[in-house]
C-alpha cells in the first residue's frame, strides 16, 4: 500500500491538482516580488494603495510566479468611485494591432487575460468578468445579490475561482459571477488601477492578497522520467541526450531532420511540454504522427506539428501538417497569440486534441481553436522535432499527457 507521502509526491510530481492552502502573496513596503507597470504602489501597515492619473491603466504584477488553476482572494476599498480589478491567467504583451511607426519591440505593452472587476463607478459592474484588451465583459453585469453587498468607502471582499474552464467570482462570498471559457489556462495575477480621462487622480486600495495553488486540472502523467529516454525513440541523426534532467536537442554532423519520439501512441488527449529554444532553427511539437525512414534513414514524418519558432511575431502555437495540407490555419503575426513567447526563455506549448477538434495555448494563451472538417491523422506517436536548419539547439522539460 502505497503511503500518503507516496501519493502527495506522486501528485507534485505529474501535476494532479488537488487539495492547497492559503499563502499570502500581499507585498511588504519595499513590493518585493511585484513589480509596478505603471502609476504609483505603495504599501502602508499592510494596505496596498495603487495611484493613477488621469488617463492612466497601472497594473502592479506578481512575479514569483504563474498560476493556472488557482483560487485568489482580495480586500478592496475606493474612497471615491473610480476602477481597478484582480487580473489573473493574464500575460504583459505589446499592444496590438501595432500603430504607424511602431514595432514589437517599440509598442507599448498591455494587459491580456481575464478580470474580476471593480468598477465602483456602476455597482453592477464590480464582480463581472472581463476579457481584459480582448473581448471585453464576458459576464456583463454582476448578480443583483451578490453586488448589494458591497459596502461604499469600505473593504470589501472579493474571491476568483479558476478551475479548469470554469472561473467564478464572488463578493462576500456570494456568487457575483460564472463563466465557462478556455481562452487563458495559465498566467500572471496583477492589480488594476485606472483613472479615466474625466479623473485627475484615483486610488484603489487593497489588502490581505492570498491565493490557492491547485496546479493542472487533472490526472496528468509524466511522458519524460527526466533520467532517460525509457518509452521513447530517436529517429535520424540529430543528437538527442538527457543533461540536468532536460532534453538537449542539437543538430548533428549532417545538420538533418531528426525527431525524438514517444513508443506509445495517442488518439484523444491533451499534451503539454516546457521548451527553450537556443537560438535560429525550427522545431516543433508533433502529435498523430507516424515516421517512415527512407533507405538512407532519412526519416519521413506524417503528422500534424504544433510549431515551435523562434521568430517573433512568432508561429509558435499554429498547427502544420507535414507533406500534406501544410498550415490548418495560416499564422497571423498581428493578434496577441503572435507576441506570446517569450524569446531566449522557456516557454509552454499545450496541445488538445479530441476527434477533429483541436486548441493549442501557448504560455497559457490561446492561439488556435479549430474543428478540421478535413481532418486526415487521428492517431499516433508524440515527437520532438528537429528540423533542417535547426542546428542552434533547443531544450524540453516538463512533458506530460492527459488522456
Amino acid at each position: 500500500m502505497r503511503t500518503m507521502a507516496t501519493l502527495a509526491l506522486l501528485a507534485v510530481l505529474c501535476g494532479i491538482a488537488g487539495a492547497a492552502d492559503w499563502e499570502t502573496i500581499t507585498p511588504g513596503a519595499d513590493l518585493a516580488g511585484w513589480k509596478a507597470e505603471g502609476g504609483e504602489w505603495t504599501v502602508t501597515d499592510g494596505v496596498l494603495s495603487g495611484k493613477a492619473l488621469k488617463d492612466q491603466n497601472c497594473w502592479l504584477v506578481y512575479q514569483k510566479q504563474e498560476f493556472a488553476d488557482v483560487e485568489i482572494e482580495v480586500e478592496f476599498r475606493t474612497q471615491v468611485p473610480t476602477n481597478g480589478g484582480v487580473q489573473f491567467r493574464s500575460q504583459w504583451l505589446p499592444r496590438v494591432p501595432l500603430k504607424d511607426g511602431e514595432t514589437v519591440d517599440t509598442a507599448p505593452k498591455q494587459m491580456y487575460g481575464y478580470q474580476a472587476n471593480i468598477e465602483t463607478r456602476q455597482r453592477p459592474a464590480t464582480g463581472r468578468l472581463v476579457d481584459e484588451n480582448g473581448r471585453g465583459p464576458l459576464v456583463k453585469d454582476a448578480a443583483e445579490d451578490a453586488y448589494l453587498t458591497l459596502k461604499q468607502k469600505d473593504w470589501n471582499t472579493m474571491r476568483v475561482v479558476a478551475r479548469g474552464s470554469s472561473i467564478e467570482i464572488y463578493l462576500h462570498d456570494v456568487l457575483a459571477a460564472k463563466f465557462e471559457d478556455e481562452a487563458y489556462i495559465k498566467g500572471l495575477i496583477a492589480l488594476q488601477t485606472f483613472a479615466a480621462q474625466q479623473e485627475d487622480a484615483t486610488v484603489v486600495e487593497y489588502r490581505n492578497i492570498r491565493v490557492k495553488d491547485y496546479g493542472r486540472n487533472g490526472e496528468w502523467r509524466a511522458l519524460f522520467n527526466g533520467k532517460d529516454f525509457d518509452g521513447w525513440k530517436k529517429w535520424g541523426e540529430e543528437d538527442w541526450s538527457v543533461k540536468d534532467g532536460v532534453i538537449d536537442g542539437h543538430s548533428g554532423p549532417k545538420k538533418s531532420e531528426g525527431y525524438l519520439g514517444t513508443v506509445e501512441t495517442f488518439k484523444d488527449f491533451r499534451v503539454r511540454g516546457g521548451f527553450k529554444m537556443l537560438g535560429a532553427g525550427n522545431y516543433g511539437l508533433f502529435y498523430h504522427s507516424s515516421i517512415t525512414p527512407k533507405d538512407d534513414g532519412y526519416p519521413v514524418i506524417s503528422g500534424l506539428q504544433g510549431e515551435v519558432d523562434p521568430g517573433y511575431p512568432s508561429p509558435t502555437g499554429w498547427v502544420y501538417e507535414s507533406y500534406k495540407r501544410g498550415w490548418l490555419v495560416k499564422p497571423d503575426p498581428a493578434v496577441a497569440a503572435a507576441l506570446v513567447l517569450r524569446r531566449n526563455d522557456w516557454n509552454e506549448i499545450e496541445i488538445r486534441s479530441t476527434g477533429n477538434h483541436v486548441t493549442t495555448w501557448v504560455n497559457g494563451m490561446r492561439v488556435l481553436d479549430l474543428v478540421d472538417e478535413k481532418q486526415l491523422l487521428s492517431e499516433g506517436f508524440f515527437a520532438l522535432q528537429l528540423h533542417t536548419g535547426g542546428a542552434e539547439g533547443i531544450l524540453w522539460k516538463d512533458l506530460y499527457v492527459l488522456k
